[in-house]
């Protein structure tokens, strides 16, 4: 009589091959994961300055201002709510730049990063013109 055996299950050197395999994913994987999520922040602190401005150009245009404000003027207006009271990653500032004779006021936005990691304290910028400057040492953002 021949007595027959089940061979269910994996060799050691299958499981190995497995986990090396996953290894590998992984090491590909994580570094793009944590790029995406610098883009995502970094679109984030953009939105929030395209805001900015825009609320800085429509209280310029009002008739009873000739400048730009700073960010406490624009936070106590009714304009717009740029911020995001959920995001924890970004600190805004305002600098604005009264015009003389001649020559138009400006303002230049910063959005700058907070919390740890690689791109504390970064920024990005926005000026009256609208033209976006991400910190050129994070490529992720640009």
């Amino acid at each position: 009589m021949k007595i027959q055996m089940n061979k269910k299950g994996f060799t050691l050197v299958e499981l190995l091959m497995v986990v090396i395999i996953i290894g590998i994913l992984v090491t590909l994987a994580v570094p793009n994961y944590f790029k995406a999520v610098e883009r995502a922040k970094g679109a984030t602190a953009k939105s929030g300055l395209s805001a900015i401005h825009k609320a800085e150009i429509a209280y310029q245009n009002s008739p009873q201002e000739e400048v730009y404000c700073d960010l406490a003027t624009l936070d106590g207006s009714d304009i717009v709510d740029f911020r995001d009271p959920t995001d924890l990653n970004w600190g805004y500032a305002i600098t604005p730049l009264a015009g003389g004779p001649g020559v138009d006021p400006t303002f230049i936005a910063t959005a700058t990063r907070l919390g740890g990691g690689s791109t504390s304290g970064l920024t990005i910028t926005i000026d009256q013109d609208g033209v976006v400057t991400p910190d050129p040492t994070v490529p992720e953002w640009r």
